[in-house]
């Protein structure tokens, strides 16, 4: 029987009309985030892609074939989520196509990519829905244009709901329930009291899920003022506000786990979570100084980069309760200073 429930499962993980039937599979546990390219349209207010047009040295580039075919390989096989798109955007990537395909073909069950949505043209619409991934993720910081010009480099927000709601209808035109379309929204204090009208955007646009995060101030960009308290009365009435609209409209609202944390919870990324660059440079967490990864898949297998020094030397020191930097200014961690990072 193993071999037709496989079979079962792999066409049912693959399938635009049963995407919620999904049978898991042991030994998937991993979620992966990562970028097939280090380029980007646009320059967000609070995105580190800013710091990337400091540095001299920098070189604009996507993800070797070769290289995305090794991490298919090895990577792939125990995730259970993978998104594929993670700081960068990834339809200025040529080959986005042929990595979605990938993706797809390797039957990993969540299959994610986010996007800004202003590149999300016909064309690129219609490689998404070509080989889908289970949910895509528009960036929206404003229910007003003006809001998220303001956050999202100039961001036409008229064109991302007309490409995102365009991507709905053709995937309803063809008969199918994915991907799933879904606001991720930054929140910050410029733009928290637009919290509930941009999940009323996202009934309009046909997206059945928001979520939130808070924004993590990095270091040289000069946001640090907009970082809301999470504990604050204005932040805790607008994600209230805004979840009451979204029960009222049928949409999921998520709100980050960062502003209920208890203390002395440990790292939620340690033992379940990948971040890859484009270059292959495996990281622990979405807050890490990049200069310094823990491994390179360009150059090293992957079983053998997360059981190695550097990584095992992070477990010991998070489970001594002494935190060191970059973890010592986590957002997510009890006792740490919440300040800003270094990317």
């Amino acid at each position: 029987m193993k071999g037709p429930l496989r079979i079962a499962g792999r066409l049912l993980r693959r399938s635009v009309r049963f995407p919620g039937i999904r049978p898991r599979e042991r030994g998937r546990r991993l979620t992966v985030r990562m970028d097939t390219t280090n380029r980007c349209n646009l320059r967000c207010s609070m995105c580190p892609m800013r710091l990337a047009d400091m540095d001299g040295s920098r070189r604009w580039h996507d993800m070797d074939e070769a290289l995305f075919m090794k991490i298919a390989g090895q990577v792939f096989p125990g995730a259970w989520t993978v998104g594929i798109s993670c700081g960068a955007e990834p339809l200025c990537n040529p080959r986005f196509g042929d990595c979605l395909r990938i993706l797809y073909e390797s039957d990993v069950p969540v299959r994610e990519m986010v996007t800004n949505g202003l590149l999300m043209d016909e064309a690129a619409r219609a490689t998404i829905l070509r080989t889908p991934p289970t949910t895509v993720f528009v960036s929206i910081d404003g229910c007003r244009p003006e809001t998220h010009a303001a956050i999202r480099g100039g961001c036409d927000l008229d064109r991302v709901i007309s490409n995102a709601s365009s991507l709905v209808r053709e995937r309803n035109r063809l008969g199918r329930r994915i991907p799933r379309l879904a606001f991720s929204v930054t929140l910050q204090r410029r733009n928290l009291s637009e919290t509930a009208g941009i999940v009323e955007l996202a009934a309009e646009t046909g997206a059945s899920a928001v979520g939130t995060v808070p924004l993590v101030p990095y270091r040289g960009l000069g946001c640090m003022e907009e970082a809301p308290d999470t504990g604050s009365p204005e932040y805790l009435k607008a994600v209230a506000e805004a979840s009451a609209v979204a029960g009222r409209l049928g949409i999921v609202f998520t709100e980050s786990p960062r502003a209920s944390r208890p203390a002395g919870a440990s790292c939620p990324y340690i033992e379940g979570w990948v971040f890859i660059d484009p270059d292959g440079r495996v990281n622990p967490c979405p807050y890490w100084d990049t200069s310094k990864p823990l491994g390179d898949l360009s150059s090293q297998d992957f079983d053998e980069i997360v059981r190695g020094g550097p990584y095992a030397s992070l477990r010991r020191m998070l489970a001594s309760g002494r935190l060191e930097p970059p973890c010592s200014g986590c957002p997510e961690l009890a006792g740490a200073e919440h300040t800003e990072l270094r990317k």
